[in-house]
């Protein structure tokens, strides 16, 4: 079991999530206590429960999957991070929240919205043979830990830091990818 690549991945997924409070912030101005908790809770809970879903889909299949499951993980790795260097190097859209971002229906769209990535690393969890409960809970609570820390310092990093921070985690993510693959195609 590969007990140190949770924190790794929980970094790496977070940047979306942590983008996003920043942009919350940003948009909105400085939120209070409760609509920090909110935000982050949010967004670390999804964090949490979407790669335990994908764990278990995946989970469902190993018999069918287990001669490519290498190949599997490489290419869900790779393509969430690609999607999210895109998405970091795009051009910072205009504020258009119309309504509370940090309340009900808005909050869940965006909480979802920045965790179907982690859904994708769920099913690789096979491959990477993680213990599947401890790396999400390990992934929700960065991603809590990192929202609220960039909620606080939103003012301080700016609206550029957002992108750059996406584009890492999505760099982080494709190196994880390549190197299972070439651990099993190569042995090391």
């Amino acid at each position: 079991m590969n007990w140190t690549l949770a924190p790794i991945l929980g970094f790496s997924l977070a940047m979306d999530a942590l983008a996003v409070s920043i942009a919350i912030v940003l948009c909105r101005g400085p939120l209070g206590t409760r609509g920090m908790t909110r935000v982050a809770g949010a967004f670390g809970f999804f964090q949490g429960v979407m790669p335990l879903a994908g764990w278990l889909f995946a989970s469902r299949f190993t018999l069918f999957i287990c001669c490519v499951d290498h190949w599997i993980a490489f290419i869900l790795l790779f393509a969430v991070g690609a999607k999210m260097i895109y998405e970091g190097l795009k051009k910072d859209e205009e504020c258009d929240y119309s309504s509370d971002p940090t309340r009900g229906w808005l909050l869940v769209v965006l909480a979802v919205g920045t965790s179907l990535d982690a859904l994708a690393v769920g099913v690789s969890f096979v491959a990477l043979k993680v213990p599947p409960v401890y790396t999400s809970a390990v992934i929700g609570a960065i991603t809590f830990l990192m929202c609220i820390a960039g909620m606080v310092f939103a003012r301080r990093l700016g609206p550029s830091l957002r992108g750059r921070m996406v584009i890492l985690g999505g760099v982080i993510l494709m190196m994880i990818g390549a190197k299972i693959l070439t651990s099993h195609l190569w042995g090391g």
